[in-house]
């Protein structure tokens, strides 16, 4: 079993985010060949977000960061699946559900797995199936998207005669990965994905300024995502470490295009202690129908509020370290366990929005840092 608990916090002015994320996972090995998972995990979400983006020059009486919409939120999931494992096959299934004040989540995973040539060759297919519902205002007299208004807080979703109502999202999820041991020093991996998703995709509580009113962010309803990434790990005797490259390219049916690289180095210290340091940067375009100024440069029917969408670039840099004392085993202090493991992990992001303002002012949170501490263990 593990025990794990990860920290993200997002600073800047007074737009902050604070991430809590504990998680508890268990694995019983039923029979040689069975194996049988559950875990939990939560997110404890606090912050404060701009509720109104307005456009740069926008005519506001209120200061749209000064005046950020206060959450919190707290959200569960609870899992659990099965394994079964052959001399040279894996074959794996699992259910997840998630629920939060304004959002449900069902999720069923499959995934296959095959070594060949001497499990030199590992061949893996995945496919995923969501069933999402998500809680928004009920405004049954707003006919167009640009009458539609925000919901202000989550209070009454999911009960009848409430003021609320729901949408339904749907995901269809399918991934492969190729990964080969060209030599014992040398191996790389090659691995696509996909996703398909058609529903309610906006923000129910953030609006855009449009120029004479705010009007509650409309996405399209469907949007396919695909990406791809290659990374190698190579061994290097002379520095006794492994050095990782990897590269990832992904574009979906919003025009949403981006490239990532990274660079990563790992070595172990004797039996009980391995570090890993890496740095990433990533870089992505726009949403098509993006634009910092609607009233000015409208971009057809659609219109975000959504930072996520615009054309930004971010830096990465972290570092991993795994101990596993030498306390486990007959004879020791801990003799009732087989292993021990510890994971301590931390990231920082540096971020830049080309193009994505408040006002006229520009995105203040625009650092973060992650921070992760874990315990495994087996009896």
């Amino acid at each position: 079993m593990d025990a794990t608990s990860t920290v993200f916090y997002e600073a800047g002015g007074p737009l902050h985010m604070l991430v809590v994320n504990p998680a508890a996972h268990a694995n019983v090995q039923a029979t040689e060949a069975l194996a049988i998972q559950a875990g939990w995990e939560a997110d404890v979400v606090s912050g404060a977000s701009v509720a109104v983006v307005d456009a740069p020059g926008a005519s506001s009486d209120v200061d749209a960061i000064t005046s950020a919409t206060k959450l919190n939120d707290f959200r569960n999931v609870f899992q659990g699946g099965a394994s079964l494992r052959g001399d040279n096959t894996r074959i794996q299934a699992g259910y997840a559900y998630g629920f939060e004040s304004d959002y449900r989540s069902n999720g069923l995973s499959v995934t296959a797995a095959a070594e060949l040539f001497d499990r030199n060759t590992t061949l893996e297919i995945g496919y995923g199936r969501g069933w999402d519902s998500v809680c928004d205002l009920e405004q049954p007299q707003a006919e167009k998207a640009v009458e539609r208004q925000r919901m202000s807080t989550s209070e009454g979703c999911f009960q009848k005669d409430k003021g609320r109502t729901e949408h339904t999202i749907d995901l269809h999820s399918l991934s492969g990965s190729w990964t080969q041991a060209w030599t014992p020093i040398f191996n790389t991996q090659w691995s696509v994905s996909s996703q398909l998703v058609s529903g309610f995709q906006s923000n129910p509580y953030r609006a855009v300024w449009l120029g004479r009113a705010a009007a509650q962010e409309h996405h399209p309803n469907e949007r396919a995502r695909y990406g791809t990434s290659l990374s190698a790990r190579i061994w290097l005797r002379p520095i006794g470490g492994a050095l990782q490259l990897s590269a990832r390219a992904y574009r979906d049916t919003w025009d949403v295009r981006s490239a990532s690289g990274e660079i990563a180095y790992e070595r172990g210290f004797g039996s009980l202690v391995r570090l890993r340091v890496r740095g990433r940067y990533y870089q992505q375009s726009g949403a098509a129908f993006y634009s910092d100024d609607y009233a000015l440069m409208p971009r057809g029917q659609y219109f975000t509020g959504d930072r996520e969408l615009s054309p930004l670039n971010d830096w990465q840099a972290g570092a991993r370290l795994e101990l596993t004392p030498d306390v486990v085993g007959p004879e020791r202090p801990l003799s009732l366990l087989d292993t021990l493991h510890f994971v301590l992990k931390a990231d920082i992001a540096r971020y830049k929005f080309e193009s994505f303002h408040y006002g006229n002012a520009e995105v203040p949170n625009r650092r973060s840092i992650f921070a992760t501490v874990s315990v495994d263990a087996t009896f």
